[in-house]
């Protein structure tokens, strides 16, 4: 390009250089459910403002303002008061976009609203002939709207539904995020693992579903007393409050939850013993709690339903949302460098700015390691003429302590030498 002419001195400013891989949002929840909206907005105009739309919620106070107050039979209200009930050494409770599906203008008997009335089919949701979208699909358009994708999907209280558990599959896999899903209450724990057999309601192998039993004891103001609440809540709350305080890159088990104050049934817990309770359930991938004197309930698991199926270390909770955080914060850098002049230099400081954030991830004690490399081999001369190029990624998170085991020996030689035996 011909520059202009000039006489004197100037300055141009060129804003290229190295960019700096950004770490991406991990305690953002996606949860639908139930809202008695009808109880904050007068008309169904007002009303339609909160019907399938993501509503954002940062403060415990937004909960009842956007989406009404706590009420029997609405699950919104109930779950994200559970998550905020998680927040540790005031870190907040992340950002949690509710949906809620329920229309009190449609849901009702007769004359009355009705919750009850809320279908698989609202909660999955759809997208009208006009392209908008509804349920969970409203999942999708996140990026779109707030700038970031939801990284933990919830639905308390519609999680058993199989329908409502194939669409949190397709946008955890989607959108690079978990999802939780509660097992059936009034199960036992021996029903609870058939649940996983060939032929069960849980028959999966998916490393983004995390499947929790059994449901849990927590006090409920409606009703001025203990009720039973699904577990997905509490444990969506407790992966917040560790991501925040942590780090995603720690596991989410073995965390106390203050706020529970019991399990719907009475799980056997021995220290050191193969044939407790929480050992069957988590040896069939089942996200389970415990509790021992003086412990307080605490969660209990590192597996994802890809276990015990799947061999790798993808199985882990941890490991899978470790690995989907450096993934994400390396597509939307590379997005920039998108039709961007294929030099040496170019391609060298993509390298080394992706290198320097696995460095630091490194150092942070997410990683053991990770190296990022533009690949010359599998990158020819006919690939970079027609504008493709690879690199690779290398990475391992850091593991997590899931069993400690003990070599305890009798060593006849420290009586010798308490008391100064010659043998």
């Amino acid at each position: 390009m011909a520059d202009n002419y000039h006489h004197g001195p100037e300055i141009v400013e060129h804003l290229e250089g190295n960019s700096v891989v950004r770490e991406v949002k991990s305690a953002v929840t996606f949860v639908v459910g139930t809202a008695p909206i009808q109880d904050i907005y007068a008309t169904a105009g007002d009303r339609a403002q909160a019907i399938n739309k993501r509503i954002v919620i940062r403060r415990r106070e937004q909960i009842a303002e956007l989406l009404g107050p706590r009420k029997a039979g609405y699950s919104l209200p109930e779950a994200i008061e559970s998550m905020f009930n998680k927040v540790q050494s005031g870190k907040g409770g992340g950002t949690i976009v509710a949906v809620n599906v329920f229309d009190p203008d449609t849901h009702k008997e007769g004359t009355m609203p009705d919750p009850t009335k809320v279908t698989a089919a609202d909660v999955v949701g759809t997208y009208s002939a006009g392209g908008v979208a509804s349920g969970f699909k409203l999942a999708r358009g996140m990026f779109n709207t707030l700038g970031y994708f939801p990284k933990i999907l919830a639905a308390p209280r519609f999680t058993t539904l199989a329908g409502v558990r194939a669409e949190m599959e397709v946008q955890a896999n989607d959108l690079s995020a978990v999802y939780i899903a509660d097992l059936p209450a009034g199960l036992t724990v021996q029903q609870a693992v058939e649940a996983r057999g060939a032929t069960g309601s849980h028959n999966t192998s998916s490393m983004r579903a995390i499947l929790t039993y059994p449901h849990l004891k927590a006090y409920d103001p409606v009703i001025d007393d203990v009720a039973v609440q699904p577990y997905s809540q509490h444990l969506a709350g407790m992966m917040i409050a560790s991501d925040l305080s942590y780090g995603y890159h720690y596991s989410p088990s073995n965390r106390q939850m203050g706020d529970v104050l019991g399990l719907e049934r009475d799980l056997e817990f021995i220290p050191g013993r193969y044939d407790s309770d929480q050992n069957a359930l988590n040896e069939a991938g089942i996200f389970t709690a415990m509790n021992y004197f003086g412990s307080g309930y605490r969660t209990w698991g590192n597996r994802t339903a890809g276990f015990p199926t799947m061999t790798t270390a993808h199985q882990f909770i941890h490991v899978r949302r470790v690995l989907d955080m450096i993934h994400e914060a390396a597509l939307y850098y590379l997005m920039d460098k998108i039709d961007r002049p294929a030099t040496k230099n170019f391609l060298d400081d993509v390298e080394e700015d992706v290198d320097a954030f696995l460095r630091k991830k490194e150092g942070e004690g997410a990683l053991y390691g990770g190296r990022f490399r533009f690949d010359r081999t599998k990158t020819t001369s006919r690939d970079a003429t027609d504008g493709r190029f690879y690199y690779r990624l290398d990475c391992m998170p850091v593991g997590v302590t899931e069993r400690l085991t003990v070599d305890s020996y009798l060593d006849i030689s420290f009586a010798q030498t308490a008391l100064g035996l010659t043998s």
